[in-house]
């Protein structure tokens, strides 16, 4: 089954969110901040913020379009957030908090005060989680949900969610 769909605008808001409400925003922190955000948002209220694909990385899941906007590789994105040194991000605007829900903004507000102080070998084990752990390439949602101890009823609300979502794409 495909995973959800990714919205652009909330992928977009929330990086500049996370890397905003930073001291000093690094890919890694960055990443492992957004993918436990998803991960928390699926639990409660079963769907991700953003849909992003989570690849496996050897340092953990990396969001795979977030990447390509710091990677500055789409072209009406490099505007958005600068990196620099190879490893950290500077935003260059301010998010578009309309794009966010509330129940977006407390979950990625929670990833962050629960990742910001964790270095990067403590970010990398956290992140090989079950989910990491059990994917090729790509990370499923369900194992997302599963890692953090979402139920079968969750789990099915889960499914549910990803089936309708494709369903109003055709």
């Amino acid at each position: 089954m495909k995973n959800f769909n990714l919205n652009k605008e909330k992928a977009i808001n929330s990086l500049l969110f996370v890397v905003n409400q930073l001291e000093k925003a690094d890919t890694h922190k960055t990443y492992k901040i957004l993918y436990f955000a998803d991960q928390k948002h699926l639990l409660k209220y079963g769907r991700p913020i953003i849909g992003d694909t989570y690849v496996k990385m050897n340092f953990g899941p990396v969001p795979s379009f977030v990447k390509n906007v710091v990677d500055e590789q789409i072209e009406e994105l490099k505007e958005i957030v600068a990196k620099y040194n190879g490893y950290f991000i500077q935003s260059l605007k301010s998010p578009n908090l309309d794009f966010l829900s509330e129940s977006d903004i407390e979950c990625l507000s929670e990833s962050i005060e629960e990742n910001k102080n964790l270095n990067f070998p403590d970010l990398t084990e956290k992140s090989h989680d079950y989910a990491y752990n059990k994917a090729g390439w790509v990370i499923d949602y369900l194992d997302m949900a599963k890692t953090i101890g979402a139920d079968d009823d969750t789990l099915y609300y889960i499914k549910q969610q990803m089936i309708n979502e494709n369903l109003e794409l055709r």
